[in-house]
């Protein structure tokens, strides 16, 4: 049996920050099954956005009423991650790189030891 995932998407990222910061940052709504920090491929550098899924809809919603998510000074962009529309938290998204890095907390990025 597939288990339920509530997936935030997450803009507007401090280039500093990892998988690891933003895990540790939202346990604080609860259980983080999840959370990848989105890179480019040819730079190494982060994208500005990422992934945090939780496996229970009260840390999700917990962290969507949140007002502001404030991350090595920087205000986050918060917003549901599941298909169909976002429901947004903010606005003034850009996307401006289409390669694709993912690091992901629960496991080494591929070529890292």
């Amino acid at each position: 049996m597939a288990q339920q995932l509530y997936k935030l998407f997450i803009r507007n990222l401090p280039w500093t920050v990892s998988s690891h910061e933003l895990h540790s940052y939202f346990s604080q709504f609860g259980y983080v099954t999840r959370a990848t920090v989105l890179y480019n491929n040819e730079t190494g550098l982060s994208r500005g956005f990422a992934y945090v899924d939780f496996n229970k809809r009260d840390a999700f919603e917990a962290a969507m009423s949140q007002p502001q998510h404030i991350l090595e000074g920087q205000r986050l962009r918060v917003e549901e991650g599941s298909s169909g529309s976002p429901r947004r938290r903010s606005f003034n998204q850009t996307d401006t790189s289409s390669n694709k890095k993912l690091e992901n907390v629960n496991q080494q990025p591929e070529g890292q030891s």
